[in-house]
């Protein structure tokens, strides 16, 4: 069974390195989009409805978390 994920990082070494760490040892992970930023962040998981979010804390538009107070359950 894959898992879903989106990957959520505006440093744009540190999100090669774990997409590349997840596609070599997690083959059940499957990556469907990437972010650098609040807003690419909720567009994405709103379109993909990932099982997973690798979410950074700061990112250059605002805080990971306020990525939460857009969805609701």
């Amino acid at each position: 069974m894959k898992i879903t994920s989106i990957v959520v990082e505006d440093e744009q070494n540190s999100r090669e390195l774990l997409v590349n760490i997840l596609n070599n040892y997690c083959p059940d992970v499957e990556i469907l989009g990437q972010a650098t930023g609040v807003a690419e962040a909720i567009q994405l998981i709103r379109t993909h409805q990932p099982d997973l979010v690798f979410l950074d804390i700061e990112l250059q538009d605002g805080m990971g978390f306020d990525i939460f107070k857009n969805f609701t359950e």
